[in-house]
């Protein structure tokens, strides 16, 4: 998420850091750096056009070993485009195909002579060479393909497997579409097991969490099971009564000890509160009820203040507790409430 938040660094000032300091940059970094900096530009091994490409790549001519990956960084003049030498990958040098001599023949043409026609002539050869290298290198690591997340070669796989392959899937709901990748492996399992459930939420939210199962609660009845169908026998598939006890349908998530600030963001109608009611949907669809409780550590409890912040019941309480507050017991159904009220009032100010 930090690379669609942070502000981009400027090109220009990153090539003269490594026109400075050449050694201090490793290949892949370097190219890495330079192309994220050039987001309307075709990745690096991919564009058609040699004008496509931020840079020109190319092979320092020498006989020696590489002292370092990079040799030189020269930034573009007058429009020209900046051009990156390194020394461990060509044509030339003591581990490239051609005959040594060749090498030294570029090099006294170069350094004696003035004359980079012949080096020249095979950094045409080098720039998609390299080119085409990092780009081998770039498309086994998923970090480097979501530096342009419009372009993720591996974040649309990964959401393949837990059903979120298309973009329109991604991106809906409240949920940042990163957080839901980082969760692919929870999200793509067969099967919806609390310690799942409670991973998500603990570690998006950095909370203690507990899942709490088999949490009783009254059924009320529909109408047509009620008195009037034959062939029933109390108390095997017959009861009286509108409703009916169950344990098998809801379950609750216990947040806590928490501090007062923690404690004041989870409840209804803050933005974690419904990025909560959107993980629970996300994780396990609507088919179990839940309910969400909140406990606030004792030293934090407030004293008690009637205003428009504290709410009796909420997060203020007659007296002082002897231990932490836990009574706090909230229905999911107070971030529906609350996103009702929302649309209400757009609809009127509209």
């Amino acid at each position: 998420m930090e690379s669609q938040t942070r502000t981009p660094s400027d090109p220009v000032s990153t090539l003269d850091a490594m026109h400075q300091e050449p050694w201090e940059y490793d290949f892949f970094q370097a190219l890495r750096r330079i192309e994220c900096e050039s987001p309307k530009l075709p990745r690096l091994g991919h564009s058609l056009r040699l004008a496509d490409d931020p840079l020109r790549l190319g092979q320092q001519a020498d006989c020696t070993f590489a002292p370092a990956t990079l040799a030189s960084v020269q930034p573009g003049i007058d429009g020209s485009p900046a051009r990156l030498e390194q020394f461990f990958f060509g044509l030339g040098g003591p581990n490239g195909p051609l005959p040594l001599h060749l090498t030294e023949y570029v090099r006294e043409r170069q350094r004696n002579n003035a004359d980079s026609t012949s080096k020249r002539f095979l950094d045409v050869f080098h720039h998609r060479l390299l080119s085409l290298f990092y780009r081998a290198w770039a498309e086994a690591r998923p970090t480097v393909s979501h530096d342009r997340p419009d372009d993720d070669y591996w974040s649309a796989r990964l959401a393949a497997l837990s059903g979120r392959g298309m973009p329109s899937l991604l991106k809906q709901g409240l949920i940042p579409g990163t957080a839901k990748l980082h969760y692919s492996g929870h999200l793509s399992a067969q099967t919806r097991y609390p310690d799942g459930l409670r991973a998500i939420i603990s570690e998006y939210f950095g909370l203690p969490v507990e899942i709490e199962e088999y949490v009783g609660q009254w059924l009320e009845l529909p109408e047509r099971s009620r008195v009037g169908v034959s062939a029933h026998q109390l108390g095997v598939d017959f009861c009286l009564g509108r409703c009916v006890w169950d344990r098998q349908h809801k379950f609750r998530i216990r947040l806590g000890p928490l501090k007062l600030d923690d404690y004041m963001g989870m409840l209804p109608g803050s933005p974690s509160f419904n990025e909560l009611v959107a993980w629970v949907a996300e994780y396990l669809g609507h088919e179990l009820d839940w309910d969400l409780n909140l406990v606030l550590k004792q030293p934090e409890v407030p004293t008690l203040q009637l205003n428009g912040r504290f709410r009796l019941g909420f997060n203020t309480w007659v007296g002082k507790p002897a231990k932490d507050a836990k009574d706090l017991i909230l229905a999911r159904h107070y971030a529906e409430q609350a996103n009702t009220s929302q649309i209400s009032r757009s609809q009127e100010h509209g």
